[in-house]
């Protein structure tokens, strides 16, 4: 543990290279000291039992957005990664046809995943895994949901809350200005923001910021091409409409670009 005692919370938004940074920061503390509670189905589970037990763990690390802080009695450290909206789509569409043709299911029951030539039109074209990836960054921090509360789907029909189910299904019951601007704010809050695009200087200022050690071994993501691991390149058509769908992460992204640059700058003022 560093000097400051307060709680670490991860706040993992899916496909920004979470996954590795996470190993980072694990590697940091003790097993028993790393909360088990990981995803949102996991947080819904323990709120039921005992809200509390979660004040008990120095670092949370998952995909539970800002939800988990209203849970916590006194506000934690937070770290965070943003990915530049379209990249971060991309692999969000690879990661699906990967898992659909792995386990021969249907993502959402749409059978269309099941096609090797699915391309990521039909994900755009698909209205719940459209909803998936609209402004999805800037949902994870504006978005709270009440986990004692039951959500459904279009058809009304009670939905388990993991995360991807939350955000498919349910509206943020905000201007777009309002919702940007929440997500912002709270941004602007937290501990440490890093750019999936910037990996490896993102390690460098999350390690020298909590005085923890570096890894030579750390992977390194480049994730700046918008073909990344599709079959052919994007057409102006599909990136317009992947613009669209993420105006407000592209903002945001922005955003978390600037407060980067900003703490990168101090922490190593003379980095070329």
């Amino acid at each position: 543990m560093t000097a400051d005692l307060r709680q670490i919370y991860f706040l993992h938004i899916p496909k920004t290279a979470g996954t590795s940074l996470r190993k980072i920061i694990e590697a940091q503390f003790e097993p028993e000291e790393i909360c088990p509670c990981s995803v949102m189905q996991e947080l819904a589970d323990v709120v039921r039992r005992d809200v509390s037990e979660l004040a008990t763990y120095p670092v949370i690390a998952g995909h539970m957005g800002y939800t988990l802080l209203s849970l916590l009695p006194t506000p934690p450290r937070v770290i965070t990664m943003l990915r530049d909206p379209v990249a971060r789509t991309i692999s969000r569409f690879n990661y699906m046809r990967l898992h659909a043709a792995r386990s021969g299911r249907a993502p959402w029951g749409h059978n269309r995943f099941l096609d090797p030539d699915v391309s990521i039109d039909d994900f755009l074209a698909f209205e719940p895994t459209r909803r998936l990836i609209t402004n999805f960054q800037v949902r994870n921090l504006a978005q709270d949901f009440d986990l004692t509360k039951t959500y459904t789907d279009f058809s009304g029909n009670p939905i388990v809350p993991k995360m991807n189910k939350l955000f498919a299904y349910t509206s943020t019951g905000l201007s777009d200005h309002d919702l940007l601007s929440r997500a912002k704010r709270r941004l602007a809050s937290f501990e440490f923001v890093g750019v999936t695009e910037r990996f490896r200087d993102s390690l460098d200022l999350l390690c020298s910021t909590f005085g923890w050690e570096g890894t030579m071994d750390s992977p390194f993501l480049n994730a700046s091409s918008t073909s990344l691991g599709l079959a052919r390149p994007l057409s102006n058509q599909t990136l317009a409409d992947i613009q669209a769908c993420t105006s407000l992460d592209a903002e945001l992204y922005r955003f978390a670009t600037e407060i980067f640059e900003h703490n990168f700058s101090g922490h190593f003022p003379f980095a070329s």
